[in-house]
């Protein structure tokens, strides 16, 4: 399967009813206006020029509830996309969007553009969390939204956050385990981090809340990451991703630059831990045990770790991907 490249599209706010506590995407994103024609034209042109290939490229609405806008602002960005793709510059389209802005009236007007994938912003599925947050749904619309994309077979992912006021581990648990037994096809997860003129800011500037530690945080992750990944989706995206000078407003709460990294090398050292066998490690999958920064190199001068040129890694000469060792060991 080739690698694909996507090209955001930032809609700060758009189709947004409320204000959630952890949101400001003006300071995620550093965009304060929807982008007219001409610089959706200057954005598209420049990243697909960037990419190595030409032929797996995906444009992606971010930073708005996407189907809470006016429905001509809506079909006017889907228009946009789809004559990309109907000009061969594109495959498909993907968004974000909110549950309770999903319903049968935007599914049939989905279903005449080639939509390849839509994030639903759940979060949590905890009452008590999701009104804490401030979010503009409640479980009911996140159980109707996904029925909804279910039933229209659109393929669509969930975004699930940690540390979220009122939330735990066992909520945040549970709310995994719920998310595994939907169809969705992807997951995204990322802990808490509070941002600049947000109503969060001002809630841990109160001392009304705490943030999770960066250490908590990535545990947590690497948690839910493994079980969700036995469940057979896929995490397509661990943090929360800032750009440039957006990393400057930042206030508090596990930021990192390269949390998906340290969630992996996390994953990677339980397995090391976890197998008390002879390990054969591919030569190509070396950097991903020795991890971030080589924080796993103690571990693996511990082991009795060798190095081949080959695909598989061997433990006592049984052959596993990485993927079946983890769901083995883990």
């Amino acid at each position: 399967m080739s690698k694909e490249y996507i090209i955001p599209m930032f809609l700060p706010h758009g189709g947004c009813k409320k204000r959630c506590v952890f949101c400001n995407e003006y300071s995620a994103t550093g965009f304060g206006a929807f982008p007219e024609e001409h610089k959706l034209d200057e954005t598209f042109y420049k990243y697909r020029e960037y990419f190595s290939q030409k032929d797996n490229i995906y444009i992606a609405f971010y930073g708005s509830t996407f189907t809470g806008l006016e429905k001509n602002v809506m079909k006017y960005y889907l228009d946009y996309a789809q004559k990309k793709i109907e000009n061969g510059y594109a495959r498909g389209i993907r968004f974000s969007t909110s549950p309770e802005e999903v319903n049968e009236n935007i599914i049939n007007i989905l279903i005449d553009y080639d939509i390849d994938l839509i994030e639903l912003g759940v979060q949590s599925f905890n009452e008590n969390v999701l009104k804490s947050s401030n979010r503009p749904h409640d479980l009911k619309d996140v159980i109707n939204s996904i029925e909804l994309l279910e039933k229209g077979k659109i393929d669509f992912g969930l975004h699930l956050m940690t540390g979220l006021p009122e939330s735990n581990y066992k909520i945040e648990k549970d709310s995994v385990n719920k998310s595994i037994k939907t169809k969705a096809k992807t997951m995204r997860i990322h802990p808490t981090v509070i941002l600049k003129n947000t109503l969060l800011e001002k809630k841990y500037k109160e001392c009304n809340y705490q943030p999770e530690s960066l250490e908590e945080s990535i545990k947590k992750v690497s948690d839910f990451t493994i079980m969700i990944e036995k469940s057979g989706k896929k995490v397509i995206r661990y943090g929360l991703c800032l750009y440039g000078e957006q990393i400057n407003n930042v206030v508090a709460g596990p930021y990192h630059q390269s949390f998906g990294d340290l969630v992996k090398t996390e994953i990677s050292r339980r397995l090391l831990v976890n197998i008390n066998e002879p390990i054969s490690i591919p030569k190509k999958l070396k950097p991903q045990f020795l991890g971030f920064k080589k924080k796993n190199n103690d571990l693996i001068n511990k082991k009795n770790i060798s190095y081949y040129v080959g695909e598989n890694i061997k433990i006592s000469n049984t052959e596993y991907t990485f993927e079946e060792a983890k769901n083995k060991y883990l």
